[in-house]
Formats: C-alpha cells, structure tokens, sequence
C-alpha cells in the first residue's frame, strides 16, 4: 500500500526477511526512546508477541522505519466499556517508528492498517505521559478506561496506563 499522505513509503506485510530491517529499526527507537523500556534478550521473538495474527513494516527507499502487529486481546473491561465481546477483540501491538522517519505519517500509516485490517474491537493501551497519549487522540481513538499496568517497571513500580479504542469506520 502506497498512501499518498505518506509519500515515498511504502506499508505492507511483514515477511521473514524484514526481521533484521525490524530489529535495527527498534534499536534505533529504543536508543532514542527508551521502547522498549528494557531491550529484549531476543528482540526478534519480542516483534511477535503471543498470538499475533498480522504485522506490517513501513519502507521508506527500501529500509524499514517502522513496524506494527496486532494479536487477540480479550479484555474484560474493554468489553464492557464497549459492548464488543470480549473474544472479538484485537490489540495492537509493537508499533514504532525511527526517528529519522517521524513527522511523515508513517505511525498514522501503519496503525490504520492495522486497525483496518483487524476490524471491530480493535484496542490498544497506552503509558500516561507519553506521547503517544496525543498520537492516538489526534487519530481518533477514544480513550475508554485508565488502569494499573498489568506489567512492572524497571524501577520496580506499576504504571498508569490508559485503554483506547479505534474509531469507527
């Protein structure tokens, strides 16, 4: 898929020999970032988490700048903010964009896809205070839930994380 919003880049599926395109392209993020918070002892294992059903990778001139998957996600509280049942829904999952690619539309390019792709229930969840707060919210997804994290920090302590939803198609 070539969007015109996003010219030069190119988003389709992920294939086997994008893993090694994908792994530099989140050690340039991690660097930057801090995402993943910890590096993976095996980053190429942690683009595919369980159950993932799809991933996408952004080009841009041939390289990968970016990556997204989504996998089941039954959540109950999504659920019933929603009034999707559970076993339908899908979360995204190990989105990123490099640097160098950012302000592009690539991040907006390839969580479309993926909410497009993976239809309704579509959710994610996402840390207070980061950016990525205001990506979503510019993008239309509404914010259904806040809760702990289900995941510790490396300072040892629980984060705030809040539930979005896609928007409606």
């Amino acid at each position: 898929m070539r969007g015109s919003e996003v010219p030069g880049v190119v988003v389709r599926g992920r294939e086997p020999a994008d893993v090694a395109g994908c792994v530099a392209a989140l050690r340039a993020v991690h660097d930057a970032d801090r995402y993943p918070t910890a590096w993976p002892a095996d980053p190429a294992a942690w683009l595919d988490p369980p159950g993932t059903t799809a991933a996408w990778v952004a080009e841009l001139d041939g390289t990968v700048v970016g990556h997204v998957c989504v996998a089941p996600a039954p959540d109950a509280a999504v659920a019933a903010r929603t009034g999707v049942p559970a076993e339908r829904l899908v979360a995204v999952k190990r989105l990123f964009t490099t640097p160098a690619a950012r302000g592009r539309g690539v991040g907006a390019a390839l969580v479309g896809v993926a909410a497009a792709r993976a239809g309704d229930g579509v959710w994610l969840d996402v840390v207070d205070g980061e950016p990525a707060v205001a990506f979503y919210e510019r993008l239309g997804w509404r914010r259904v839930g806040t809760r702990p994290a289900d995941w510790v920090a490396l300072d040892g302590g629980r984060r705030t994380v809040h539930l979005y939803v896609a928007p409606v198609r």
